[in-house]
């Protein structure tokens, strides 16, 4: 057992065995959110992405069962829910969370994979709608465990185990993401950012020196949800812009594939909105490879000047920011040793990632986070995140 993680190992074993009495799990999948620090809706144009998984974990403890029933129980809505394995398993209409794991089960059974079935108990450490990826968190412990309970030597292509993820996200929870959170969920490094070009879902890691930099995360307390309709409008508009660009550039398959000098030659050919989201998305891709270069070079001052960069583009050119979001980062901004901060994940809500100078961190933090209470009545959570390990498997003895 990991010392880092014993007390917490602890604390799930007592609660599985209290859920399914006369049941010891054989062992624990955790899989990390992820913290986006710069990317924002590149992903799904096929672009590039800099995120990181971090120290807060999604954790599926699991026993095998004799039968082919699928046993879920969520220790956050403290609910059970059971399914019987089959490739044709429908969404739940009453229990939304389950659909994660109805989704998994199914994309995993489509695959080709022999499942078997599980009693599984899900404990997670990542923020719901803070844009933290606790759906991709949840997605990848339970097909880990899915599989690891079924076929414990078989070990799926990591790539692969992302797209089915995805697919099960995209499915069974009506959401429409892309391929970074499950990815990075997987893919992360302890110590390590990741870069991603999300055409290939190739990764390279780059190393994040966490002693001359923190991430820090501020919840804004604005529960963002990416299955909402503003999230696919912006993907729509992405889509109809590419379209325009396509037509008089063939080689353009993608936003990731067009310039800004492309985009002002068809600009008569968009309505304003459809040309602001795809100036958006052209620019961050560029923003995305110049941190890429100031990562790689240690160059933290740059990277958080960029991503100062790619908030006011979020806000202003894809309009997924809020009233809330911009104070924070406009207060982090104004803070003496703070590199920069932007919006990350869907928008609509959810935190503001900054780097800062480690000794300056608590002070930023008191300091934001009176500021966000004396404006809006209402504390923001504050998180130090570390990049770290995407996935592992915790044996029990």
């Amino acid at each position: 057992m990991c010392d880092g993680y014993s007390s917490l190992v602890k604390e799930v074993l007592r609660n599985f065995v209290e859920v399914y009495p006369g049941q010891r799990p054989a062992f624990i999948s955790r899989a990390s959110g992820r913290v986006e620090l710069i990317g924002g809706h590149t992903d799904y144009n096929e672009g590039f992405v800099i995120a990181a998984a971090i120290d807060n974990s999604c954790w599926v403890a699991a026993s095998e069962r004799d039968d082919d029933k699928i046993c879920l129980y969520s220790e956050l809505v403290k609910e059970g829910h059971e399914f019987i394995l089959s490739s044709n398993l429908e969404p739940a209409d009453d229990c939304r969370w389950a659909n994660y794991g109805r989704g998994v089960a199914a994309m995993l059974l489509q695959e080709g994979l022999t499942l078997r079935g599980a009693n599984l108990y899900i404990a997670s450490e990542v923020p719901i709608g803070a844009g933290l990826s606790s759906s991709a968190a949840l997605e990848v412990s339970l097909a880990r465990a899915m599989i690891h309970i079924s076929q414990p030597e078989y070990e799926m292509e990591p790539i692969r185990l992302a797209q089915i993820c995805q697919k099960a996200e995209n499915s069974y929870a009506n959401s429409p993401c892309g391929i970074m959170d499950q990815t990075v969920s997987i893919m992360g490094r302890k110590d390590h950012a990741v870069f991603l070009d999300c055409r290939d879902v190739s990764v390279k890691a780059l190393p994040f020196d966490s002693g001359n930099c923190s991430i820090m995360i501020f919840n804004s307390m604005v529960k963002h949800e990416i299955g909402g309709g503003e999230y696919g409008k912006r993907r729509q508009k992405c889509e109809q812009a590419c379209a325009v660009l396509n037509k008089k550039y063939p080689q353009v398959k993608a936003l990731r594939d067009a310039s800004e000098s492309m985009l002002n030659s068809v600009k008569d050919q968009l309505d304003s909105v459809t040309f602001s989201r795809a100036s958006h998305v052209i620019g961050e891709n560029a923003r995305v490879l110049a941190a890429g270069k100031a990562l790689s070079q240690n160059n933290i001052a740059e990277f958080g000047r960029l991503m100062t960069k790619s908030h006011c583009s979020a806000r202003d050119l894809y309009q997924i920011s809020c009233e809330q979001t911009d104070f924070l980062a406009e207060q982090i901004w104004q803070c003496e040793g703070a590199y920069g901060a932007r919006i990350m994940g869907g928008g609509f809500g959810g935190s503001v990632v900054a780097l800062a100078e480690p000794d300056a961190a608590e002070n930023i933090s008191q300091k934001v986070h009176k500021a966000y209470k004396d404006s809006f009545d209402i504390g923001c959570d504050i998180y130090l995140a570390r990049p770290w390990q995407g996935t592992e498997f915790i044996e029990l003895k």
